[in-house]
Parts: C-alpha cells; sequence; structure tokens
C-alpha cells in the first residue's frame, strides 16, 4: 500500500512539474503578444531615426512601415505631405488636431485611408481626393479631428454590413468645407456620428445609404450647400438626436422612402433656417403613404422655425 502510494505520489509531482513548466513556455508568449508598441514621428527629426522618442522618425509612412497589428504612433506637430494606410490595430496619434497636419501628397488618394480596427486622433487631415476612406471590412475611430478642403467628400465609408465588429465612429471632429458631402456611405453600415461639426461642405452634410444603422447625436450641421442629412428608410435603423441642423441650402432632412421596412427616429433637436423645408419627404415608390409614420417617427421635443418652405414637407412623389 505505502508503495502504491509513493507511485501516486510521483505521477501527481510529474504532471503538477509539467503543468508548470507549460505555464512557464506559454506565460512569456503571451505577455509578448499583448505588449503594445509604441513609435514615435517628429518631421523635425535629426539624422539618426529608429522610432523611439529620442530619436523618431521623420514620416508617418516609415513608422506604419515598422508598426505591427498593435501599435501606437505618436507624431509631434508640423505638416506631414503624405498619403498614409492604417492597417489593422494601428492608432495614429496626433499632438493637436490644429497643428498636426496630414496633407496629401497625391491628390488623386484619399490622404487617409483605414484599414481593419484602427484610430485615427487629433489630425488635420487634408487636400486628398477624400479626406478619410474607410474600406468595407473596416472598424474605424476618427477622434477629435479636422477633416477639411478635400476634392471630394471628407470623409466616405465603402459599404459592407452593419456587424459591430465593422462600425465606424466619428467623434468630437469638425468636417467641413470639402468638394462634396462631409460625410458619405456607399451602402450599409453601423455608423456612429456624434459631438462633432458638419458644416460647409459642397454638397450634403451627411449621405448615408439604405440599410445603415446610425446613432447621430450632438452634431451642429450647417451651411452646407445641400441638405443637412440625407438619409433613407427602407431596411435602415437610424436614431437622432440633440442635433442643431440648420442654414443648410436646401432641407434640414432630406428622407427617402421605397416602402420597404425601417425606422428612422428624430428626436430633441434644433431644425432652423434651413432655405427648404425643416424636414422633407420623399417617396419613391407606389405604397400607402400611411407607411410613412409607422417608420418615420418623431418626439415632441423637435423646434422648427424660420424653414423656408415650412416645417415637415407634404409626401412628394419621385422616381
Amino acid at each position: 500500500m505505502l508503495s502504491q502510494k509513493k507511485k501516486v505520489s510521483k505521477r501527481f509531482n510529474l504532471v503538477t512539474f509539467s503543468v508548470i513548466a507549460l505555464l512557464l513556455i506559454i506565460m512569456p508568449i503571451f505577455a509578448f503578444s499583448s505588449h503594445k508598441k509604441d513609435l514615435y514621428v517628429n518631421v523635425k527629426a535629426g539624422k539618426i531615426q529608429n522610432g523611439s522618442e529620442a530619436h523618431p522618425y521623420k514620416t508617418i509612412g516609415k513608422a506604419l512601415d515598422e508598426a505591427d497589428h498593435k501599435t501606437e504612433i505618436h507624431v509631434a506637430k508640423g505638416e506631414y505631405d503624405e498619403n498614409v494606410t492604417l492597417k489593422k490595430g494601428i492608432k495614429l496619434l496626433g499632438d493637436d488636431k490644429d497643428n498636426t497636419i496630414i496633407k496629401a501628397k497625391k491628390d488623386k488618394w484619399a490622404t487617409v485611408t483605414m484599414e481593419g480596427d484602427s484610430k485615427i486622433d487629433g489630425f488635420t487631415i487634408k487636400r486628398g481626393k477624400r479626406g478619410v476612406w474607410v474600406e468595407g471590412g473596416a472598424k474605424a475611430s476618427i477622434i477629435d479631428c479636422i477633416v477639411d478642403y478635400n476634392k471630394k467628400d471628407g470623409i466616405a465609408i465603402k459599404g459592407k454590413d452593419t456587424k459591430k465588429s465593422h462600425q465606424v465612429v466619428i467623434s468630437k471632429s469638425e468636417v467641413r468645407d470639402n468638394g462634396q458631402a462631409g460625410v458619405y456611405s456607399t451602402g450599409a453600415r453601423r455608423v456612429v456620428i456624434e459631438d462633432s461639426e458638419i458644416t460647409d461642405n459642397k454638397s450634403d452634410g451627411i449621405d448615408l445609404a439604405r440599410g445603415t444603422s446610425a446613432w447621430i447625436s450632438k452634431n451642429k450641421i450647417k451651411n452646407n450647400k445641400g441638405s443637412g442629412l440625407k438619409l433613407t428608410i427602407d431596411r435602415s435603423n437610424i436614431w437622432t438626436k440633440n442635433n442643431s441642423i440648420r442654414d443648410n441650402n436646401r432641407e434640414g432632412l432630406e428622407i427617402s422612402f421605397f416602402g420597404q421596412a425601417g425606422r428612422i427616429n428624430i428626436a430633441k433637436s434644433k431644425i432652423v433656417d434651413n432655405d427648404l423645408y425643416g424636414i422633407a419627404r420623399i417617396q419613391r415608390a407606389s405604397f400607402s403613404s400611411s407607411l410613412w409614420s409607422k417608420y418615420l417617427t418623431f418626439d415632441n421635443r423637435i423646434k422648427f422655425w424660420g424653414n423656408k418652405r415650412g416645417n415637415i414637407s407634404r409626401i412628394f412623389f419621385m422616381k
């Protein structure tokens, strides 16, 4: 019996030793894989450039060449004449949005292209074909940026689907003076636009495709040459709240409807001084007009005034 106990004890000790040895091998691997990498960029960098804080790279592109999927790139104030592409997991962090500037070197491309799960924070982004182009499969965050003076849209989002894993967030940013829309999606996406100013764009402020899932809150949307917002009910799930939509050259909101189920809700906003209607309703197929009240909803906290053609239009039938 004693011999058998010794054998069991030896087996137990051997298993324990094996588990501990395995953990000692695996744990450093996990620690290494979760380690964040920091790189630094300064347009005034000297001859020695290794991406460290003491010896930063001179261009964002060089830092991106050396980055992996867990890299934060810290960019000092200055003007960087280049087009940049952010791959999965990269965070590009500027000193401050007014003085850290990415100016497109090639104006036939977007100034910034975002792929995968990436983030840009604290930049002025200008002079590209588009300011920011978000790829179809990308989860992207655009935070505390100025996006201005781009040839076409300020921020353009390629259609994909409305999965949370592909969500695009635009927050605390100024999207202004672009050649077409401020924010434009080519197809269905999940989009959050909050605490931002979408102003003085040559077309619509925000133009989202049918099938979009969106939360649009606490924005100033004004002085755009088209409508403040251009939205479509069909297959969409769009909630808006606490927005100021004013002084746009067409409608405050232009809402189209082809007759498919969806939802647009407008809550607690100011819709004022737009050159046509506060809200224009455009029916683009033959169906019962009673569906409008089912899928386009308002609360009683909306404030209208000064819209030249009226607050809410009759239903216009257009194909």
